[in-house]
């Protein structure tokens, strides 16, 4: 399980393309087990998972699935995000701040909105 409201919602946009409703399936079976936080441009979440989820993998062996903007008052610039399936299974997630500046903590602050072309325009805002 995800324990990252954050998180959970970062994924819960970037899986809501074409391409990644049917990995959107796996989130239930992850859990972030290890946030490594880059010298001040951003951080990587990988991810455990359960055995179950290898029903949910996809076909597709390796994807990189992106367009999903952060911005936050922690943020000067704002940040983008972008999920890494391996094998066809969700492996870890990237978020980068545009400017180099990313906090070495969990936002709890922020709005989140899908930035690809043709994206159902969803957003989600938390102010905590």
């Amino acid at each position: 399980m995800i324990k990252s409201r954050y998180i959970s919602d970062v994924l819960e946009l970037l899986l809501d393309g074409d391409e990644g409703k049917a990995a959107k399936s796996q989130i239930p079976f992850l859990s972030d087990t290890n946030y490594e936080y880059t010298e001040g441009g951003g951080v990587f979440i990988s991810f455990s998972h359960s055995a179950e989820i290898i029903e949910y993998r996809l076909t597709q062996e390796n994807l990189v699935l992106n367009g999903v903007t952060i911005d936050s008052p922690e943020l000067k610039v704002g940040a983008d995000a972008a999920v890494f399936l391996t094998n066809g299974i969700i492996d870890y997630l990237e978020i980068w701040s545009f400017d180099g500046h990313y906090p070495d903590h969990e936002l709890t602050n922020y709005v989140l909105k899908q930035a690809w072309r043709d994206s159902p325009e969803r957003i989600i805002n938390i102010k905590e």
